[in-house]
């Protein structure tokens, strides 16, 4: 069987690393980054990209031919967006543009990634087809995003996750997990809203999702979260009960603590049904996901 290409862009966040150490049998995989690359990083399958190129993306595509693209290349700070909007629509919104071109040139399938940022966090629990109302910047950019997508004629999913946690690589953007882990061993106070609240989804299980997109040629949008609705601050108290920390240094605030950051939805719970019924898949709970994480570094600092 003639094995197929899969170019994911933005491989060297969270949630392209997943995908890379997951690929399944059948698949070839190509990555992109931007900056430079992580020194712990032993894929050589990385080109460097700048997703506001579109000569260097139609370049790309005409060179590797993808049979699908992950797309999950961009600004994924709600605040930087929200500061910098000029800035973040040239990545966002425009080079979701370019990557369209390019691969209605080529004639990829389109695996884009989105976020429960297109909900107001108003009316819950959100289902794929609920409105999308969203609450600040990095959202509304996402819903436009999503806009071009669905009328691009290629074939399509958006994958739309909330709050992904797991180890990403050395130097690469923390997810809240990594960033209270590094301060509550450092003995640290942790300052953790507690009035807004999450299903946490643990980045292995949104690879999973997208990879059974991929091998069973499914088209759509697919709401994915954890199956635990719950505030940060009760995910920070799991995660050092999990690796054994001092959760008197988590302290609780109201999200009215951070005055300077962009608003948040209240509430984005999913309704889960969709990817239940259609790949029979049951992401894990806070606690087993957790697990998971330590499982992992565990066996990594035993191999060294």
């Amino acid at each position: 069987m003639t094995e197929k290409t899969v170019l994911v862009l933005g491989g060297t966040g969270l949630l392209g690393k997943a995908l890379i150490e997951s690929c399944p049998a059948g698949f070839r995989v190509h990555a992109t980054f931007l900056r430079d690359l992580p020194p712990t990083i032993s894929f050589d399958g990385f080109a460097r990209l700048d997703i506001t190129d579109r000569e260097a993306i139609i370049r790309l595509f005409q060179k590797i031919r993808p049979d699908f693209v992950v797309h999950l290349a961009g600004v994924g700070s709600v605040d930087f967006a929200e500061k910098n909007q000029s800035a973040a629509r040239a990545v966002n919104v425009g080079g979701t543009q370019y990557v369209i071109e390019a691969g209605q040139r080529v004639g990829t399938r389109l695996i884009y990634l989105s976020s429960n940022a297109v909900f107001d966090g108003d009316h819950p629990p959100y289902r794929e087809d609920s409105p999308r109302r969203p609450v600040n910047y990095y959202g509304r950019l996402k819903v436009e995003a999503e806009d071009i997508v669905q009328a691009s004629g290629l074939e399509y999913a958006i994958v739309r996750p909330i709050l992904m946690y797991g180890w990403h690589y050395a130097h690469a953007r923390q997810n809240p997990v990594t960033m209270w882990l590094r301060l509550l061993e450092g003995c640290k106070t942790v300052r953790v809203v507690n009035d807004h609240f999450w299903q946490p989804l643990f980045v292995k299980d949104c690879a999973d999702l997208i990879w059974r997109i991929i091998r069973e040629d499914k088209n759509g949008v697919y709401n994915i979260a954890g199956p635990e609705r719950l505030s940060l601050f009760d995910f920070a108290l799991s995660a050092a009960k999990v690796f054994g920390l001092d959760s008197a240094l988590i302290e609780p605030v109201p999200s009215s603590f951070f005055p300077t950051i962009a608003p948040r939805p209240l509430d984005t719970s999913f309704a889960l049904d969709k990817i239940k019924s259609v790949f029979a898949l049951q992401p894990l709970g806070i606690l087993a996901g957790l697990e998971r994480m330590k499982k992992t570094r565990l066996s990594e600092r035993k191999s060294i």
